[in-house]
């Protein structure tokens, strides 16, 4: 129940707080009530967990077929942020059987977020996230398809990782937790952000660490571990290379103290075979779009537009000055949230923000009570090693100025062994045993039917009266993105026939999250294109190279909106207010 992560939601957590709350009260209250459904349903998850490749494609269909069953009233999702129009233009460019593009002419019109222009017109980011999108777009039709395909990935990988921890019905038991917490509701089921590519990486690395630990399956485990890492260089590279030095610290560890030298050197000649390959993909991806082999386009990007911040543990990126104020707004958003760390006031109330946000996106009302239970994991000694694992990850998120769940993607195998982990004490530690046996039950039924009340609300809807509406409506409407002002506009120019060139003209107050300048891979043959005003000479230039699309300007800060035709004489006007605008910003920018 976690895509309400980027939206308002707590009337939605105070529903599910008080669902759990009478699901605990329950288990105290009567705990033998339904034990004998109960019984059947976990036999059953006894023996469909007793195969492993059977459990894992359980684990792994459960969030795509109950998300596919949700389509009428949960339907495909709009993009919403910056990053998301990113990786999109890369899926997109991938499609079109391209690495990268060409810079476009007249490139400052199409200026946006995360977005290179020079030397090519290409994503920021790394190549995974893209892949999977553009296989979504090539095999089905359209993008998310791609999303829905990694999110199946990342629970059936976390499945196979568990089970070399756990017994075989706690793992997928685990996974199938994870799908309902993060895997269908989840901002990275309902979104084009990504996450469940770099989770899927991290289950990888850890599970093929599992194995060779237990001497099982090294060649397999050595495979799995090269493509793990790999898989973390095109999605994460900083969390890439804490994984790599956790699967060292286990190989040098294990070595040393129990002799397994000959089991890790066997893995080594399979996980250089992938991670060479690999390693030499990623180097051409580089170069392709940047020139460079060894220098990625999110370091271009970063060097251009200062954004995103480095950690509080690097030096700050500056940028002199900007073409656009939007643009540099974001930038000096980034910086303020940086500069934090000079003060501990506001490095303590980040750091209380980073752990709400993740305890709505990774726990939630159902997973809390578990919670309590932390504290016997240190009588785990099966669980040290992987808590040690998990320390470099904290560190790692509580040094960097914002959080987003991808951030922690990595790290999500960690954070469901923990969870899971705490979850077979609170079942096996109460002194009336049927008491935790029973708030273990209820918890997973409550959680289950918070799935089904959400589709039903969606679903009676149409039925609501205004007033109904107004007061139930709020409690599910942050499960699914708003729809944007571009979204609408974009409705309204798909019915006018021919294409068109909107020029978007921002109020000098403009909020830089509400960007409207994103194209796709093909600009040229495109049929609605978003770009910016620039300079007259530059505008009309782009308006002849773009002869066959219509002029039009969007004023998106007007109430209402105003949208209107425009001649080529009028352009020079137009760009008026976008010149005054570009000097301010780079006044402002030499003043400090």
């Amino acid at each position: 129940m976690t895509y309400s992560i980027l939206f308002s939601s707590h009337r939605l957590l105070k529903v599910l707080e008080w669902v759990a709350l009478l699901a605990v009260v329950l288990a105290f209250v009567r705990p033998w009530l339904g034990g004998r459904w109960f019984t059947r349903a976990e036999k059953f998850l006894h023996m469909v967990s007793a195969s492993g490749p059977r459990a894992v494609l359980i684990a792994a269909f459960f969030p795509m077929v109950v998300r596919v069953i949700m389509l009428p009233w949960y339907p495909v999702p709009p993009p919403q942020i910056h990053d998301e129009f990113s990786y999109l233009l890369q899926a997109d460019t991938f499609a079109h059987g391209r690495v990268a593009n060409p810079t476009p002419p007249y490139w400052e019109h199409f200026e946006t977020e995360y977005t290179l222009l020079n030397p090519t017109y290409a994503s920021q980011y790394q190549p995974a996230q893209g892949l999977i999108l553009a296989a979504g777009q090539v095999a089905l039709g359209n993008f998310w398809w791609g999303v829905w395909l990694s999110v199946g990935l990342m629970c059936g990988a976390i499945c196979w990782a568990l089970r070399g921890i756990v017994p075989a019905h706690w793992a997928l038991a685990g996974a199938l937790g994870t799908g309902l917490q993060i895997g269908i509701f989840g901002l990275w089921m309902n979104s084009y952000f990504g996450g469940a590519m770099a989770a899927t990486a991290g289950a990888l690395v850890l599970g093929a660490i599992a194995r060779l630990r237990l001497g099982r399956q090294v060649w397999l485990a050595g495979t799995l571990c090269g493509l793990g890492i790999i898989l973390l260089f095109s999605t994460r590279p900083f969390e890439a290379l804490l994984w790599s030095a956790v699967a060292i610290w286990f190989a040098v560890w294990d070595s040393l103290r129990h002799r397994r030298w000959r089991t890790y050197a066997l893995s080594l000649v399979p996980f250089f075979l992938v991670f060479i390959s690999g390693a030499s993909a990623l180097a051409w991806y580089n170069w392709r779009i940047t020139g460079n082999p060894l220098n990625p386009p999110y370091l271009v990007y970063q060097r251009e537009y200062g954004t995103p911040q480095p950690y509080w543990w690097q030096p700050p990126v500056r940028v002199a000055s900007f073409r656009f104020p939007e643009i540099r707004d974001n930038y000096l958003n980034q910086l303020r949230l940086y500069e934090q760390r000079h003060s501990m006031t506001d490095i303590l109330d980040s750091e209380r923000k980073r752990l709400a946000n993740f305890w709505r996106f990774f726990v939630g009302p159902f997973l809390t009570p578990a919670l309590a239970f932390l504290l016997y994991l240190r009588r785990d000694r099966r669980m040290w090693p992987w808590l040690l694992a998990s320390i470099p990850f904290i560190l790692d998120k509580a040094t960097y100025h914002a959080w987003f769940p991808a951030q922690n993607a990595p790290a999500t195998v960690l954070i469901v062994l923990v969870l899971l982990q705490c979850w077979r004490h609170m079942r096996a530690s109460f002194r009336r045993r049927d008491v935790g046996v029973a708030l273990a039950r209820n918890l997973v039924v409550a959680f289950c039917l918070a799935i089904v009340f959400g589709n039903m609300g969606r679903a009676v809807e149409p039925l609501l009266s205004p007033r109904q509406y107004a007061k139930l409506a709020p409690i599910w409407e942050s499960l699914y993105p708003a729809r944007r002002l571009r979204d609408d506009v974009t409705k309204v120019m798909e019915k006018i026939p021919g294409s068109h060139l909107l020029f978007v003209k921002y109020a000098p107050n403009h909020c830089f999250c509400e960007e409207w300048v994103f194209n796709s891979a093909d600009i040229k043959n495109q049929r609605i294109v978003y770009v910016r005003p620039f300079t007259p000479e530059s505008d009309v230039s782009l308006a002849r190279y773009l002869s066959d699309h219509d002029i039009w300007v969007i004023e998106p800060d007007e109430r209402p909106y105003r949208l209107r035709p425009l001649t080529m004489t009028e352009l020079a006007t137009l760009s008026e207010y976008r010149t005054a605008a570009t000097a301010s910003v780079r006044r402002s920018s030499e003043a400090e």
